[in-house]
């Protein structure tokens, strides 16, 4: 037999989950065949932008109708790409590798094949994460994203942290300030002469766009930084996570927490910070310039505003204008809606949305064809214990990667508490591939402690756990993927008075 090196089996078993992922997700994902929930706005977006006209959901940055574009012209474009085929095809795609990267993640974190599949799986057998990848809208590319986003961190802070304390050297602020002030001042003469007539607010966004992004190549490219690979991948990322949808700048706000605790950490122990904070600050900013301007490329070619009209190609002051109507509008939005629900339920899943329901009768039975949006309970739930317990891991164990699980999950949730507008179960969705994680270590700590005295009763635990989500995950399924039961047999899989309209 021919002996595979670690890296081999792993990259055998990450395709093997994604290929299974992919099977599980593509069967029926065009059903029912009209656009569902918000597909209304993403997948008329895609419609929109093959016709050149303006995009009607303009209250979300682009990236994301641009992907769901893109899996429309895959399948033939406005003349046979229209259609839930199209519309949906590459959120399966995107779903199956939110597995994938949900593996490499927890290898990360576990430092254990099997228990990076063991939580790969539990991912891939979530209802909410099956469903979201079945539909035309952000989230399912969001959480792609916002896992690879924590993986490159990750790989990032592990590179900065192995690497020698330095000590301070003074004569290097004065060095890094006049580079600064450098690259402000082709900043200034590109934005204030080259785009002598966008409006003020677009200059300066330009200024700083364009100083960020001089000064961090310029610096990455002469001081070669320590894992200055990994931070350029989490800084685009990022971009790319934050240009699906704005809440994605949470998974940023997780790295300056660590960033900032390092720089404090240096500065009492008077060495250099181990983060290249102006650096790091740069590139962020830098390739979200950089990713929103290469997202806005078919405004700034031309849309119709109306049929009639030819099109109009955008300026920078458009974009700055549209961005901050958005954010407006988010700031005001006062609407309600019946599936709607309070950040400090999510956990607890006291609020499934409902996207589909057909009613029917067959023989005289009532029957109903439903698609629910819901996390499975038995992975959902278990993460009340497993969350914490991993935190007080990280705090015991000193586990960088345990206390940046806990930290996104927290930051990626709690800022919802604070959000003027209505919200819903799916914003928590980016949280479930850190839950199976999080399960993950607690059936590791069960293997570890009772496994020593009792290692039958421990292994049993942990399959039975894996097999239990498997179950639930079947016995849900009908009301995740449409398929026809009948009315008695939909009630029963509503545990909850609240998951009931």
């Amino acid at each position: 037999m021919i002996a595979l090196s670690q890296r081999t089996r792993d990259a055998v078993i990450a395709a093997a989950l994604g290929i299974a992922s992919f099977v599980l997700l593509v069967i029926r994902y065009w059903v029912p065949p009209g656009k569902i929930f918000d597909e209304v706005y993403f997948a008329r977006a895609a419609e929109e932008y093959l016709q050149r006209r303006y995009i009607y959901e303009n209250t979300h940055p682009p990236v994301t109708k641009l992907l769901i574009t893109l899996s429309v012209i895959l399948f033939g474009g406005l003349q046979h790409g229209d259609t839930a085929y199209g519309w949906r095809f590459l959120n399966v795609v995107a779903g199956a590798v939110a597995v994938v990267l949900c593996f490499v993640l927890a290898k990360r974190i576990l430092r254990s094949t099997l228990f990076a599949a063991y939580a790969a799986v539990l991912f891939g057998l979530d209802g909410m994460h099956y469903v979201q990848s079945r539909i035309a809208t952000p989230e399912g590319f969001v959480v792609c994203f916002s896992i690879f986003t924590l993986y490159a961190f990750c790989r990032y802070w592990d590179a900065v942290a192995g690497a020698a304390a330095a000590a301070v050297d003074k004569r290097s602020w004065l060095r890094h300030a006049l580079e600064f002030l450098a690259a402000l001042a082709i900043g200034a003469l590109v934005a204030f002469v080259r785009f002598r007539t966008e409006t003020l607010p677009a200059r300066i966004v330009l200024l700083v766009v364009i100083s960020a992004s001089l000064y961090a190549a310029y610096r990455i490219w002469r001081d070669r930084p320590i894992g200055a690979g990994w931070l350029i991948t989490f800084a685009f990322s990022g971009a790319l996570l934050v240009a699906s949808k704005w809440y994605g700048v949470m998974a940023y706000g997780v790295a300056a927490a660590v960033v900032a605790y390092g720089a404090i950490r240096s500065w009492i122990a008077r060495r250099a910070s181990p983060f290249p904070i102006d650096i790091f600050a740069a590139a962020v900013v830098g390739s979200i310039g950089i990713v929103y301007a290469l997202a806005y490329i078919p405004h700034f070619i031309g849309l119709r505003d109306l049929q009639t009209l030819p099109p109009r190609p955008y300026t920078v002051s458009d974009i700055v204008t549209m961005q901050v109507n958005a954010f407006l509008y988010h700031e005001h939005l006062r609407a309600t809606h019946p599936y709607a629900s309070s950040w400090w339920t999510w956990p607890l899943e006291l609020r499934p949305l409902l996207y589909s329901a057909q009613y029917g009768n067959v023989n005289g039975v009532p029957t109903a064809a439903m698609i629910y949006s819901m996390p499975n309970p038995l992975l959902l739930w278990p993460g009340l214990i497993s969350v914490p317990l991993v935190g007080v891991l990280a705090f015991i164990r000193r586990d960088r990667g345990y206390a940046l699980i806990v930290l996104a999950y927290l930051l990626q949730w709690l800022p919802w508490m604070f959000s003027p507008r209505i919200a819903f179960l799916y914003h928590f969705y980016v949280n479930i591939p850190l839950i199976a994680i999080c399960n993950t270590v607690m059936m590791q700590v069960i293997l570890a402690t009772l496994g020593r005295s009792d290692p039958k009763a421990a292994k049993a635990i942990v399959a039975g756990y894996l097999v239990l989500v498997a179950l639930a995950f079947i016995y849900f399924f009908p009301i995740l993927s449409s398929v026809t039961i009948s009315q008695t047999a939909w009630l029963q899989r509503l545990w909850l008075p609240s998951w009931h309209g």
